[in-house]
């Protein structure tokens, strides 16, 4: 059998193609935008169309983990991802383009929901109590990473490829197919959750004896009483992890970063757009040596703290317009991204993979994931309305909801590092 570390990255291969698919549109969103001549809110609705798809596919993915497998379920998101990245680089022009994009998009965000369920829930599974903080965070730095590639290879296709915009925000979106190739691959080898195939009677993961030629029902109802704790807390870590306003930078980091220093060379842009990226990934890193020695509660109080900070910092010098130093505002947004990639992007998998017990666990994990992906879609579908008609009071909200998460990680949020799963006393 593989060894614990190859089964994680492998898996975690999902959490890149959740960063790509997220990371890929900031490159192309605009030029999508001039080529349909999109007002602003159906611009954001199209943008947002893997994000809508991202809730449905959490919901189903808790099911298809009990129903089917942990590993099936992973395969399948490979399957949605790759009719998504070839979708998308065939979109007609015309008329219908918007709405062939809109729904190739919507099955990606199904792919993205299912793995962000998924994904940390197997590693979770198979990782040791003492292990698990730092296995599951090996997805988020994958997604991290997924995100890099996503803005280099926005960089290198804008660069280098001799064709028109129409052709090369297509490319852009179609470079996907790579990656998820070598997703689907390295799943080969990857063996099924034991802790699922204990649960439905086939046997263990190495016998593989069949228990019972019927699979029985392994979970429970997860709205009870009993679950009560649990499904507060994940409801409010996952609520609170998008207005930090993470995916809000992700998708229109170009945008930003010219309204920070004015209109000028498209390669600026998706060149700062790159450090976005690298500093989420050093931090990430960062992060997978800390969680599991300072906690997870700690982590998010300080990275809260700082995520308001640099908030109202960014906010502070936009509102200057002309007088605005360009390079302290940059400072803030690199200084938010470093402070969410230590804190909230690191706790959120890791925490609602810990709170529930094993046999809600597929359906907590769902719960957790819908409210994440429905949040990350209202953010990003209203964030370039927000922008075009209050300014820079969009990034003052988003300091004022750090400050309120802040607030209830030190009074409500309970530790859970080194617990057994489903602990959350």
């Amino acid at each position: 059998m593989p060894s614990l570390y190859w089964i994680t990255c492998a898996v975690s291969l999902g959490g890149l193609l959740f960063g790509f698919d997220s990371g890929v549109i900031s490159g192309c969103e605009e030029a999508i935008q001039n080529e349909f001549a999109l007002a602003p809110f159906w611009h954001g609705l199209v943008v947002a169309g893997a994000l809508i798809g991202t809730v449905f596919g959490a919901l189903a993915a808790g099911r298809m983990c009990d129903w089917l497998g942990r590993k099936p379920t992973l395969v399948w998101m490979g399957v949605l991802f790759l009719v998504s990245a070839a979708g998308c680089a065939i979109t007609p022009g015309g008329e219908t383009g918007p709405h062939v994009l809109g729904w190739m998009r919507f099955i990606g965000g199904l792919a993205i929901g299912g793995v962000s369920v998924a994904v940390p829930m197997y590693i979770a599974e198979i990782a040791p109590a003492e292990k698990r903080g730092r296995l599951v965070l090996v997805n988020q730095f994958c997604i991290v990473l997924g995100i890099v590639v996503s803005y280099v290879s926005n960089y290198c296709v804008a660069r280098w490829l001799p064709a028109s915009p129409a052709v090369v925000w297509r490319a852009m979106l179609g470079a996907e197919c790579i990656p998820v190739l070598m997703y689907l691959a390295a799943l080969w080898k990857v063996p099924e959750s034991p802790l699922w195939l204990a649960m439905r009677r086939r046997g263990d993961a190495q016998g593989g004896a069949m228990r019972s030629s019927r699979p029985t029902e392994a979970s429970a109802p997860l709205f009870v009483r009993r679950n009560l704790r649990p499904i507060l807390l994940c409801f409010t870590v996952a609520f609170f992890s998008q207005l930090s306003g993470v995916n809000a930078v992700n998708y229109y980091a170009p945008r930003i970063f010219r309204m920070i220093f004015g209109e000028g060379s498209e390669l600026v842009s998706l060149a700062g757009t790159i450090g976005v990226g690298v500093v989420n990934l050093v931090f990430t890193v960062a992060a997978f040596f800390f969680i599991d020695r300072v906690g997870r509660r700690p982590m998010l109080i300080a990275g809260c703290a700082a995520m308001a900070a640099m908030h109202g910092l960014v906010a502070w010098q936009i509102s200057l317009g002309a007088s605005c130093t360009p390079w302290l505002a940059l400072a803030g947004v690199y200084g938010f991204i470093a402070a969410v990639a230590f804190s909230a992007s690191a706790v959120i998998w890791v925490f609602i993979s810990e709170i529930f017990p094993p046999d809600v666990r597929a359906k907590g994990q769902s719960f957790g994931g819908t409210v994440h992906w429905v949040m990350c879609m209202l953010v990003s579908w209203l964030f370039p309305v927000a922008v075009a008609h209050t300014g820079t009071c969009a990034f003052a909200f988003f300091a004022a909801m750090m400050l309120l998460e802040m607030a209830w990680a030190i009074f409500l949020m309970p530790e859970t590092k080194g617990k057994m799963i489903g602990v959350v006393g």
